[in-house]
Parts: structure tokens; C-alpha cells; sequence
């Protein structure tokens, strides 16, 4: 018997999440990409950049993820935000991790280097929110059964 068992519709269900998540995310990975390439250009360099990028997007993404992707219909709490951030913060840190990698590989500055920063970011980001944030708010189709 397996550990989790996931049915049809509860399938449907969190892969429809997981498309309106991916969806968001572009918007916002298009939005924050060309944040960072700006301020690239603008001699801000990879950390201030990067930085740059991820700061304007937060509220909108947050927003978005909250509304449309998870669908939350109980009000915003304190709680709730703070979670986010610390989910944020945590992917983020995957997403510095990259940079520091391609840094020290001779890609300082790297416009792929930030994209496989940013694609690392995003899908712990939707793990962790999912997981952590909104995992009584996006259809519960991963439940366990014994």
C-alpha cells in the first residue's frame, strides 16, 4: 500500500495549481528579469541587481500566488506573510547559491547564469508556499492513507 495515494481529481487539481503557479511565475519572472538586466546594465552588478529584481516582484508576486494560483479565500494574516517570507527567503538563498556558483566558475555577470538562478528559485518556491503557506488553500490532493 502506498504512502500517498492521489486520485484523479485531486490530480487535476493540484496540477491546475501548479499551471496557474507557472503561469504567474512567468509574468513575474519576465517582470523581474528585466529588472535585473536594467540595473545590469545600469552597473548595479549581480547581488545589487538580482536584489533589485526579486524586491519589486515580492508584493506582486504574493499577491498573485495568494489570489489566483492557491486561490485563498480566508484574509491575508501576519502569520500567513511572514511564512511567504521566510519561503522567499529560503529560495532565494537556492537562488544566491547559484550566482556564487557561476561566479566562481568565471560567469560574473551572466545573463544565464541569473536564468538558471531564477528557474531554481521558482521551483522551490512553489514546493515550500505549497507546502508551507497555502497547503489548507489549493485543493488537498496529496493526502495520506492508510
Amino acid at each position: 500500500m502506498a504512502l500517498l495515494e492521489i486520485d484523479g481529481e485531486d490530480l487535476r487539481n493540484e496540477l491546475a495549481a501548479i499551471g496557474r503557479f507557472i503561469l504567474v511565475g512567468l509574468v513575474n519572472t519576465v517582470i523581474g528579469y528585466a529588472i535585473i538586466l536594467a540595473a545590469l546594465a545600469a552597473g548595479l552588478g549581480d547581488y545589487p541587481a538580482n536584489l533589485t529584481g526579486f524586491i519589486l516582484g515580492f508584493p506582486i508576486a504574493y499577491t498573485l500566488q495568494r489570489r489566483w494560483t492557491f486561490q485563498s479565500k480566508t484574509k491575508a494574516t501576519v502569520l500567513e506573510a511572514s511564512l511567504y517570507a521566510l519561503c522567499f527567503i529560503t529560495a532565494y538563498g537556492a537562488n544566491l547559491a547559484i550566482i556564487t556558483a557561476g561566479r566562481r566558475l568565471g560567469y560574473e555577470e551572466n545573463a544565464l547564469v541569473q536564468l538558471a538562478a531564477i528557474c531554481v528559485y521558482s521551483g522551490l518556491f512553489y514546493l515550500l508556499t505549497r507546502l508551507i503557506v497555502f497547503r489548507g488553500k489549493a485543493p488537498a490532493s496529496l493526502s495520506r492513507r492508510n
